[in-house]
């Protein structure tokens, strides 16, 4: 779109030179929106509308590049849009600037940019549910199309693409994503560790560092001798698509644990005399109303920077579980039912979601 208006005549090029984006949306508001004029990302929003594509105006959200030029259009297409003479009109308009995605650092763009992409657009299928979102891929660059593509059919979210010699867009078709369900499942605690995006030791992540599955998943640098890792863009999507394969498969995989037939009041409690007791002993009677809860073997030290509840876990059913908004990260070790690691993991998740916060 910044470049067709650089095609018009001096007063747009002008407006455009000022940065005078509220103007140049009005000027935007007096074309047909499937004017070549207009861009490919307003021509191909026209285009979605107009075959029906969507069954209401919700929300619309650019992601946009780490860029001079992707903030502009962020701006320009925002006021475009919450313009009320626009007769497309959402009830909500925003753009969001992914971190990282910008051509000047290769480095930035693979690892946090992609990365970011994937996790705005995972974000917004978690709160509102694949089914009721489309992906446009329309414009940014090939690398951000493909990815978001790929994104797309591994979250089941439709995707749409305007080619810029056609008229309207077409839908892409799904392509087999191959991801192995198991594999996170036995190495959840891992993957958990990397998803907050920091580069972390690798020595300090429990992976099988010798599996081939991670090297795509998985970005490594060396700093002075030592191995540090992260998730990469491909390792923050399987690790999305799995969260959202295992909410649809919990309930048949939990059918096939064993379940603790003592009565909560009966479990044993064994916790140190230390700070935080009574709120453990609070929240340790609950969990021992989960069937899948043996007893609560003990206390756990201190974690006041633990962000995901589930610290560890073992093949014996052991569930390290922090308590994590509380400020010393007081937490408890749990002897659940799992027979395996897998198992166990399943409970530890089933926890995660019935008793924190």
């Amino acid at each position: 779109m910044l470049n067709n208006l650089n095609r018009e005549n001096e007063e747009v090029q002008q407006l455009k030179a000022e940065k005078n984006w509220h103007q140049l949306s009005l000027w935007l508001l007096e074309k047909e929106n499937m004017s070549r004029v207009c861009g490919a990302e307003i021509n191909s929003i026209s285009s979605i509308l107009s075959k029906g594509l969507l069954d209401q105006k919700k929300q619309l959200i650019f992601l946009v590049s780490d860029t001079d030029d992707g903030r502009y259009t962020g701006q320009l297409l925002n006021l475009y849009y919450k313009n009320n003479r626009n007769p497309v009109q959402f009830e909500e308009v925003e753009y969001r600037i992914l971190d990282g995605l910008r051509d000047d650092n290769v480095k930035a763009f693979k690892q946090d940019g992609l990365r970011n992409l994937v996790k705005e657009i995972s974000k917004e299928a978690r709160t509102f549910d694949p089914s009721s979102i489309a992906i446009n891929a329309t414009g940014g660059y090939k690398a951000q199309i493909s990815f978001a593509g790929m994104v797309g059919q591994a979250l089941e979210i439709p995707v749409y693409y305007l080619f810029e010699k056609f008229s309207e867009v077409i839908a892409l078709p799904p392509q087999p994503v191959s991801l192995d369900l198991a594999f996170w499942l036995n190495h959840y605690v891992g993957f958990s560790d990397l998803e907050t995006g920091n580069t972390v030791s690798k020595q300090e992540i429990e992976l099988p560092w010798d599996d081939e599955r991670l090297s795509a998943l998985v970005d490594e640098e060396s700093i002075d001798d030592l191995s540090y890792v992260t998730l990469s863009a491909m390792g923050v999507l399987f690790h999305e698509r799995s969260q959202l394969q295992f909410a649809r498969q919990k309930t048949a995989m939990l059918s096939l644990i064993p379940q603790d037939e003592t009565s909560p009041e009966q479990k044993t409690i064994k916790l140190r005399d230390d700070h935080g007791k009574d709120t453990l002993q609070d929240f340790s009677k609950k969990l021992c109303r989960s069937p899948y809860v043996k007893q609560i073997v003990n206390s756990l030290p201190f974690n006041p920077k633990q962000v995901d509840p589930i610290r560890r876990t073992t093949e014996e059913g052991l569930v390290e579980f922090v308590l994590t908004w509380t400020d010393a990260g007081i937490g408890v070790c749990i002897q659940t039912t799992g027979r395996n690691v897998a198992e166990t993991n399943t409970i530890a998740l089933h926890l995660k979601e019935q008793y924190t916060r």
